[in-house]
């Protein structure tokens, strides 16, 4: 598509408002966004969060912004080391509880890049790791000692919240009206207790540690993302996003240290994505509705139209998912794809006058703008697919009463490209380079033309089972693509 520089306002969850996206100093607009803690599969509720950050990359870079993306790995973490330190025996040494950790967090980093690369999610632009980022968090965290914001005690180091009178400005927290709490290990907590929260943990038995000025021990969850933040994207952010589970404690968190630290602003706009729920229930493993990508997989799901049921809907709204939602998903994808076919095709004679033709150039660029307008106004892709639909609808109608010419066709697939950009979809997929597919389709030609109907039917059958869609067209010839 030719390069836009089209406006893109989102919904700031520090101001709560709309706010138009402002690139840095130097043009580019970084995004941090907190990926995922490798200890297992990741759920299709940890999907539709990484499914809304790839909608804003792919949006923002669609409308001229140059993005720097990263996504952290969390590698080391409570949960991490309970299941990778479990048959372990107590004498191990920390040598072999850090490759035990290893084993583990590679093996689900690999898992979870496969699951990106399945539902077509761009691979961030940079992908740190936490165990690669003890010294950054050392240095932060001593940043914060110096400033009188942290305090060591028995080993582990926690930040001050009563020198931070920001402290609850992302979750819109009552401090007058909250209980003051002591200091807390716990990576995760209710929001009811203003806590001065752990930055380094003492080193326990039975777990891996590094070695820091305050003694052994490992980093706390909360300074792993601002120190990797930090580093890959420099002092000042433009977009931290996530889901709505980790505003509290885990972005408020992130607010103080790093600003604490920094002393000034260090993100400007935080975006975050709403809950999935299952059949309109809340996913557990308890209640049989937990799934991941392979889950769905197994039941015969495309990846793809779990994107796009996903991406249908509005980020910051509650998304419930059902298989019956996929089928219609499922369903309105097979609709742009059959219209991607029939506008690479050439057409019927035309059929003559039509009361209510329409000027199929115009309409097309009226749909754009419906689109990219839509887009630019917090992602909201109901609105984007409606314009895509609805010029699909006219389109159709036009092209079975008076055919598109060969410009006109040419103009909807390049608006197709454009909005195939943003949801990775329905790309060009007529083949002709597939040995396999043209030498079946050669073989049922020839027995058509023998009239061996059995021999052809099976090879249709064949056809299909390999995943390709066939259509015999009028002209006697017939194109196949990937279902």
């Amino acid at each position: 598509m030719q390069s836009m520089h089209l406006p893109v306002s989102l919904f700031n969850t520090l101001t709560r408002g709309m706010e138009p996206v402002r690139p840095g100093e130097d043009g580019q607009v970084r995004i941090y966004n907190c990926g995922p803690t490798v200890y297992n599969f990741v759920h299709i509720g940890n999907l539709r969060t990484f499914l809304f950050q790839d909608l804003l990359r792919r949006t923002l870079v669609a409308s001229g912004h140059p993005v720097r993306f990263c996504m952290n790995l969390t590698d080391v973490e409570d949960k991490i080391i309970r299941d990778s330190q479990k048959d372990l025996p107590e004498s191990a040494t920390n040598v072999e509880r850090h490759g035990a950790m290893k084993a583990l967090t590679e093996r689900f980093t690999a898992l979870f890049l496969e699951d990106l690369d399945a539902l077509r999610i761009l691979r961030p632009d940079v992908m740190p790791k936490a165990t690669d980022h003890i010294p950054h968090m050392i240095a932060l965290i001593q940043k914060l000692e110096a400033k009188g914001l942290a305090y060591a005690r028995e080993g582990s180091v926690y930040c001050r919240i009563a020198g931070l009178p920001q402290y609850g400005c992302l979750a819109h927290l009552d401090r007058e009206g909250m209980r003051a709490g002591t200091s807390v290990d716990s990576d995760e907590y209710e929001r009811d207790t203003v806590n001065d929260f752990v930055l380094w943990k003492a080193a326990k038995a039975g777990e891996p540690t590094w070695e820091s000025p305050w003694g052994p021990g490992r980093p706390g969850w909360h300074i792993e993302c601002s120190a990797m933040g930090i580093e890959h994207l420099g002092e000042r952010v433009e977009i931290h996003t996530g889901g709505v589970d980790l505003i509290f404690p885990h972005h408020e968190n992130e607010i103080a240290q790093s600003e604490g630290a920094l002393g000034h602003p260090w993100v400007a706009s935080w975006v975050h994505g709403e809950f999935l729920m299952v059949e309109g229930e809340k996913m557990s493993k308890s209640l049989g509705n937990f799934f991941t990508l392979r889950d769905l997989h197994e039941k015969g799901v495309d990846p793809i139209a779990f994107r796009f049921a996903i991406q249908s809907n509005h980020y910051r709204k509650l998304y419930n998912f059902s298989f019956e939602g996929l089928k219609g998903a499922e369903n309105a994808l097979k609709r742009i794809r059959a219209f991607r076919r029939r506008m690479e095709g050439e057409g019927e004679a035309g059929g003559g006058a039509w009361k209510e033709a329409l000027q199929p150039l115009p309409r097309i660029e009226e749909a754009r703008h419906t689109f990219w307008k839509a887009m630019g106004d917090d992602l909201n892709t109901p609105e984007a697919l409606a314009a895509l639909f609805t010029l699909i609808t006219d389109l159709n109608a036009q092209d079975d009463r008076i055919a598109l010419s060969r410009e006109e066709r040419d103009a909807a697939l390049a608006f197709l490209d454009e909005t195939n950009a943003i949801f990775a979809a329905w790309p060009t997929e007529v083949g002709s380079a597939d040995g396999e597919v043209e030498a079946l389709l050669a073989a049922r030609k020839a027995a058509k033309a023998a009239k061996d109907w059995a021999e052809a039917d099976r090879i249709r059958d064949q056809i299909k089972a390999l995943g390709i869609v066939i259509e015999d067209r009028k002209d006697g010839t017939t194109v196949w693509h990937r279902g």
